[in-house]
């Protein structure tokens, strides 16, 4: 799991890396040609003997006739190599580098700032990382399914479960929709198999599509991991702090981890920080008791996380079973 700044630096060796293939990919094009037909490189001599010309005439001093005169030879040049290359049954563009961003042409700058191809490359980069790790690509509000919940009312929820899931999809796509800094953490509990992942990674969808930095870690990997970084001081990994400062952290399946003292003090500072920096958070679990989450997470981090949340419990039968 990259940092943003690792994520962002990855994106842009991939555009410059881009720009190599487009110049490479161009100038084999040009030499194949050349092979072919030798008149075409002569003519692109002819071109660049008088475009120094022009240049010279220009650093010189030459009077205005002469260097208008050299400027005419050298433009004529151009043309005629671009008759020789069409004449030899190519088309001149295909010897120019086919960028794939036209805006800053592959160099990751337009207009003296980074280009939105960076960005977008960035959130493509971390898109994959997150499918890597979960079915980001099957889960979107639009797959929810709510016909797959009871239609009959649940003694324990006093009502129908369909509609009341449905109240919590309708609140979940507004929240993604309306996402900031200022969003409030979301809490999903229940039993397994109700959906609490998929409505969780609908909404790190979304609001990946809307341009912010969102990571997914299921509780148990996390907890593997900054163990793994805490004892191994040459990893080049850095979860804790990739998780620190993500726009949004879905946070899933909390009570399969395997709990250390260590693995609750890094907790702790996790979701302080989130807290404190106003970095909303998506937690899931199948934890439904306050008491069983402060016995095994200690009341002070249940009090920051149960504290700072919408919570959603979630009710029905099992939709993996269905």
């Amino acid at each position: 799991m990259r940092t943003r700044d690792e994520l962002f630096r990855a994106a842009q060796r991939e555009v410059a890396a881009r720009r190599q293939r487009a110049v490479t990919r161009a100038e084999a094009a040009r030499r194949e040609a050349v092979r072919r037909h030798p008149e075409i490189e002569q003519a692109e001599a002819r071109r660049t003997r008088l475009g120094a010309a022009y240049l010279m005439a220009s650093a010189q001093g030459a009077d205005i006739t002469k260097r208008a005169a050299a400027q005419r030879a050298f433009e004529q040049a151009g043309r005629d190599v671009g008759d020789v290359i069409r004449a030899a049954g190519y088309d001149p563009a295909e010897f120019e580098p086919r960028y794939t961003c036209p805006l800053c042409r592959d160099t990751g700058v337009a207009n003296g700032r980074p280009c939105q191809c960076v960005a977008d490359l960035a959130r493509t980069l971390r898109r994959e990382e997150i499918n890597s790790a979960s079915p980001l690509a099957l889960c979107s509000f639009d797959s929810f399914d709510i016909d797959r919940y009871p239609a009959e009312p649940d003694p324990d929820l006093g009502g129908p479960v369909r509609d009341y899931m449905a109240k919590i999809l309708a609140f979940c796509r507004k929240w993604a929709e309306n996402f900031s800094p200022k969003s409030p953490n979301l809490l999903f509990m229940g039993s397994a198999g109700l959906g609490k992942t998929h409505l969780a990674l609908a909404v790190a969808d979304a609001v990946l599509n809307k341009g912010y930095d969102v990571l997914y870690t299921s509780s148990a990997a996390l907890a593997a991991q900054l163990s793994r970084e805490h004892f191994d001081r040459d990893s080049d990994d850095d979860w804790l702090s990739a998780c620190k400062e993500a726009d949004l952290l879905i946070l899933d399946d909390l009570g399969t981890e395997f709990m250390t003292p260590l693995a609750v003090s890094m907790l702790y500072e996790l979701i302080n920080t989130r807290m404190l920096c106003r970095r909303p958070t998506v937690y899931t679990t199948n934890i439904v008791d306050q008491a069983v989450f402060e016995a095994r997470y200690t009341e002070k981090v249940a009090s920051r996380m149960l504290g700072n949340c919408r919570m959603f419990k979630f009710f029905g039968t099992d939709q993996r079973l269905q």
